[in-house]
């Protein structure tokens, strides 16, 4: 099984594709902040989460995190694209390229529909930090292929369990 999480207009062939907005017609519709998935532990491959974290405050990152490790299979990939945030602010204020609105845009998201703006600024080393806390390894990041602006992060679930109390802890040390 394979999670395309808050897909938003891209639904992926071969992936469940789940979005908190109704309007863009997943396949589930569902908030990780409100519910658990409608799935057993170590049962999905792969979980795909691009271009969304940056729409969730970041006070939910480890409830999130913690569900996307619950379901994954041990060594189960997770994939993760946001902005990075010092990049974008930078082409921001330099104009690059003339495109002040795409810069606007890009970090502040596109404010289309309830939901579609950005609420936290990312920095790689802030979510490596919460995904190692949350119990991943083999964290990997890069910029984005074609637009090196965002960056591309690769993940494992660690096989070792984690308690409830590795998390609690792991939030507090974060924070």
């Amino acid at each position: 099984m394979k999670l395309n999480y808050g897909c938003g207009e891209t639904r992926l062939v071969g992936f469940v594709n789940i979005d908190i907005e109704e309007s863009v017609k997943p396949d589930l519709v569902l908030d990780l902040r409100k519910q658990p998935f409608p799935y057993e532990a170590n049962t999905v491959d792969i979980i795909q989460c691009i271009h969304n974290l940056e729409h969730i405050e970041q006070k939910y990152w480890v409830q999130i995190f913690g569900e996307f490790w619950r379901v994954l299979k041990p060594e189960g990939e997770f994939r993760l694209a946001y902005p990075e945030f010092e990049k974008i602010s930078h082409n921001f204020l330099e104009n690059h390229l003339g495109l002040r609105d795409f810069w606007r845009a890009t970090l502040y998201g596109r404010q289309l529909y309830p939901g579609d703006y950005h609420v936290v600024p990312m920095v790689t080393a802030e979510v490596e930090d919460y995904l190692e806390g949350c119990g991943f390894h083999d964290i990997k990041s890069c910029p984005e292929p074609t637009q090196d602006y965002n960056t591309f992060i690769l993940a494992k679930k660690a096989a070792a369990p984690r308690t409830r109390e590795d998390v609690i802890r792991d939030e507090i040390f974060i924070k």
